[in-house]
């Protein structure tokens, strides 16, 4: 079972990644995406996700935790996928981060399956 944590403070985005990852062989994990605290590190470290979904507004501009996620050896290597309604500014963020990939808002259950299972397909591969 594929682990994905989704960093989230918007329900719309938080519901539509529950409808359109949380069937099938995926855990969906919503966590707040405004604050890192140590409950949230240990949190992210229990998981140990095989995708992580990075929610960016206007609200929790938060490439902080981008940095922790790139900076934690439990999630160094773990595939960032950046959410967005910045339309083009969301692709030159996904850029300049080094994130994995980027899905801009709203969000549509294909396109959310369509970025996240090529990297669930390479984490299962580089597993085995």
């Amino acid at each position: 079972m594929a682990q994905i944590i989704c960093f989230a403070d918007n329900a719309a985005v938080a519901s539509a990644v529950q409808q359109g990852l949380g069937e099938g062989n995926h855990a969906v994990h919503l966590l707040s995406a405004s604050q890192l605290t140590s409950e949230l590190r240990q949190t992210v470290q229990r998981i140990a996700p095989d995708v992580i979904l990075l929610e960016l507004s206007h609200a929790t501009d938060n490439p902080h935790l981008y940095f922790f996620l790139r900076a934690d050896r439990i999630t160094r290597n773990t595939p960032i996928i950046l959410v967005s309604a910045a339309g083009k500014r969301l692709a030159q963020q996904a850029e300049i981060l080094g994130a994995d990939g980027y899905i801009e808002r709203p969000l549509i259950s294909e396109q959310l399956r369509r970025a996240v299972t090529p990297h669930l397909a390479r984490q299962h591969v580089a597993a085995a």
